[in-house]
């Protein structure tokens, strides 16, 4: 698996900036690309996406090849006498907590199931019957949260990789072990409390997003430097299917990029 560098999220900018720029616009409307306004749920669906492109390749490339070359995953992985980086669900978190620190983007985001491992992570309510329809239509759902003012969507989770598989059926506290691949164990659910955004707000969101999985890498590389009674991996150009070693956190987000940016734009277009 080979990964180029990305088409950075500045040159989606620009290009959509300068498509609305080339579009004939009538006579009395002054309306700039960067007002452009788009529903939530189109914003939803655009970060969405890029979720999927970066747990997939974390799932797939970081922790499925990482296992086989000695590395190890665990979900008590930031405590101190862990020698290992997070799991997927764990990496998510660490995303989720990212974005809750940056209070000017007032995005959240939380990754739950009917068959958690942690209690904490079980749906109820009104996320509880919408996911009992998911699990039979697989499709995204949205709905206003009247309680906590916010609107909210909530994606289906796959089990895209044997790791997701593997780890959930085996692990102790697991109320559920014949997961299957492509399974939806969970969902992930997004809210904010606007029912639109502008082109400079989902700009905001996408890269609270990114910076959210990149900052999150970054802590996994920072705690394998600590590493006492393991062999610290090497940390540079290359993935984990070459080696015991991890990409930079740059080249990670790079490839999310070039995985996820051209969809980006075109959804963003066709939007």
């Amino acid at each position: 698996m080979t990964f180029r560098k990305n088409f950075p999220l500045v040159c989606i900018i620009g290009l959509v900036q300068f498509f609305f720029s080339c579009q004939p616009l009538p006579e009395d409307d002054t309306t700039k690309a960067s007002d452009k306004k788009y529903s939530i749920q189109e914003a939803f669906t655009i970060v969405a996406k890029e979720n999927d492109v970066a747990r997939t390749l974390y799932t797939k490339a970081i922790v499925g090849e990482g296992k086989k070359k000695g590395l190890k995953f665990d979900e008590d992985w930031e405590k101190d006498h862990i020698e290992a980086g997070p799991l997927p669900a764990l990496f998510l978190r660490g995303i989720a907590s990212d974005i809750r620190k940056r209070k000017e983007v007032p995005l959240g985001l939380f990754l739950g199931s009917d068959f958690p491992i942690r209690k904490s992570n079980k749906f109820t309510g009104k996320q509880a019957e919408l996911f009992a329809e998911m699990r039979n239509d697989e499709e995204p759902k949205f709905f206003y949260d009247e309680e906590n003012q916010l609107y909210t969507a909530m994606f289906p989770d796959f089990a895209s990789a044997n790791a997701c598989v593997s780890c959930h059926n085996k692990h102790p506290e697991t109320t559920k072990s014949d997961w299957k691949l492509g399974d939806i164990q969970g969902a992930t659910t997004w809210t904010y409390p606007e029912d639109s955004v502008s082109f400079n707000e989902l700009q905001e969101i996408i890269m609270a997003y990114r910076n959210g999985a990149s900052s999150t890498f970054q802590k996994y590389i920072d705690k394998t430097k600590t590493f006492k009674d393991n062999d610290v991996p090497v940390v540079g150009d290359d993935w984990p299917k070459k080696g015991y070693q991890l990409p930079e956190p740059t080249i990670f987000l790079d490839s999310v990029g070039e995985l996820a940016s051209e969809e980006t734009l075109n959804a963003i277009l066709k939007i």
